[in-house]
């Protein structure tokens, strides 16, 4: 039941970072950065169950370490795609 609380957690340093990269490139609310503001909001919301997803796994197979070992796994699987907001 904590799982779509935990994926809602990384909706708001999505959005505390389009924010910031709107201030910061003099962007405009426009439609086009709406369309990139919401292709980030669910490139976020993708890799936040990609890792509750493992985590979930490694607690299954019987790891009571699942967070660290699901953060350090998926580490280098989700920050390449983060890198596309």
């Amino acid at each position: 039941m904590v799982d779509p609380f935990i994926i809602l957690t990384a909706l708001p340093g999505a959005m505390a970072g389009i924010l910031w990269m709107l201030f910061v490139t003099g962007t405009t609310l426009s439609v086009p950065s709406l369309m990139g503001a919401i292709m980030c909001i669910g490139v976020a919301t993708a890799n936040s169950i990609l890792m509750v997803t493992f985590a979930n796994g490694e607690r299954g197979s019987g790891n009571k370490n699942s967070v660290p070992s699901a953060r350090e796994a998926m580490l280098r699987r989700v920050m390449p795609e983060s890198g596309r907001c």
